[in-house]
């Protein structure tokens, strides 16, 4: 048995980015369980993006797919140049996102 010894990345995908990527889905779930706007997320591994588009169900009812807003980041580790400002630009996101979340309301307040 061989053992592959994995060369470190010198711009590498943190588990702090990892964590920002699933807060994000996990508010994008919230926000689309609370019926008004329908959040996608998606990891594209082939240009190491993570992308949220950010539709309105009242809208893909009416057959209109057209994202409202469109937010995506770089993340590091496909070339030297990409995912600098890949935190801030997931924190970013995510602030925009928590901005949609429906206040609780009545006994839930």
């Amino acid at each position: 048995m061989s053992t592959i010894a994995h060369l470190p990345a010198t711009n590498v995908l943190t588990q702090a980015h990892r964590d920002a990527m699933a807060y994000i889905q996990d508010l994008a779930i919230t926000i689309s369980q609370q019926g008004t706007y329908a959040v996608s997320t998606e990891y594209a591994g082939h240009v190491h993006t993570f992308n949220v588009d950010v539709m309105l169900f009242s809208d893909t009812a009416l057959g209109n797919y057209m994202a409202r807003k469109v937010m995506y980041a770089s993340l590091p580790g496909r070339a030297l140049y990409m995912g600098e400002q890949a935190l801030r630009e997931l924190q970013d996101i995510a602030r925009e996102l928590e901005a949609l979340l429906t206040p609780p309301t009545g006994d839930a307040a």
